[in-house]
């Protein structure tokens, strides 16, 4: 789905270009801040590999969450 968002100029000059880039990547980062992504959906979700994750993680200043979902996820990953 593609949804269109009018952002005001005096906000957009503070973005990053390419925007879609730069939302896409704010918004997957809030949504794993929240809990609503696991480390390894929010890669999938930018398309990247999880240390590309943890380093847009490190740049964005925002912690690991790692818990049992994590966890399982790994186990199930690893035995794969």
């Amino acid at each position: 789905m593609d949804i269109s968002v009018k952002i005001p100029e005096k906000i957009t000059e503070h973005i990053k270009k390419p925007y879609d880039k730069f939302v896409n990547e704010t918004l997957v980062v809030e949504l794993y801040r929240e809990g609503r992504f696991t480390l390894r959906q929010a890669a999938g979700m930018l398309g990247v590999d999880l240390n590309a994750m943890l380093d847009v993680l490190k740049k964005r200043k925002a912690y690991i969450n790692y818990g049992i979902e994590e966890l399982d996820e790994d186990i199930s990953y690893a035995r794969s």
